[in-house]
């Protein structure tokens, strides 16, 4: 009974021996995760999708741009300034004269202007503006002035002097006329006269069409 016991004792003490010789064994631990190194992961993992997208896009094709081509600068070319005479116009302002005949006068305007048309048996008035440029004034009793010559158109041969013209001064010389009833162009003249003196014609043209 004894030699069991201490049969038995040396086997526990023999086993506890071994377990405690033998390597303990490691528990499973479970994996861990890195946050930091699977972000790191998924950004990588964008970015090569990303250039593999960049590189399968079709890439633009830029229109080819065209350079116009430099003109050609002209050469110079001699000009030539041809400088053609005026005509001189007479000032339409009559210059004053002076003369020493006892009557004389100047003309300074006239109404209608010659080659004037008119219809046949218009009614109208001529006009011209005289000045006395004599030594001797016209006198409203002495002078007058009359049909000398050309077409009679007009409606009365004589006209008195409406009022005594000293010289140097002006007077309006009107007559009544009216235009011929046939085509043609006509001209009339008339003339102051004082006494025997007849001075100052006053012609006008007209075209009846």
């Amino acid at each position: 009974m004894l030699k069991r016991n201490q049969r038995t004792l040396a086997i526990l003490f023999i086993t506890v021996l071994l377990l405690a010789c033998a390597p303990l064994a490691t528990p499973y631990a479970p994996p861990t995760f890195d946050l930091l190194q699977v972000n790191t992961i998924i950004a990588e993992t964008a970015g090569a999708a990303a250039t593999q997208t960049f590189v399968l896009l079709p890439t633009a094709t830029v229109a080819p741009t065209f350079t116009r081509a430099p003109s050609e600068t002209p050469s110079p070319t001699n000009t030539f300034i041809f400088v053609l005479a005026t005509p001189t116009v007479p000032s339409l302002t009559p210059t004053p004269e002076k003369s020493d005949e006892p009557y004389d006068c100047q003309i300074l305007s006239q109404s209608p202007a010659d080659d004037t048309s008119f219809v046949p048996g218009l009614a109208f008035q001529a006009r011209w503006q005289v000045k006395n440029i004599g030594t001797e004034t016209w006198g409203v009793n002495t002078a007058d002035y009359r049909f000398v010559s050309g077409t009679k158109f007009h409606k009365l041969a004589v006209y008195d002097m409406p009022t005594s013209i000293p010289t140097g001064e002006k007077a309006d010389i009107f007559v009544e006329m009216w235009a011929p009833m046939d085509p043609g162009t006509y001209t009339t003249t008339w003339r102051i006269k004082v006494g025997k003196t007849e001075f100052c014609s006053m012609k006008l043209k007209i075209i009846v069409p």
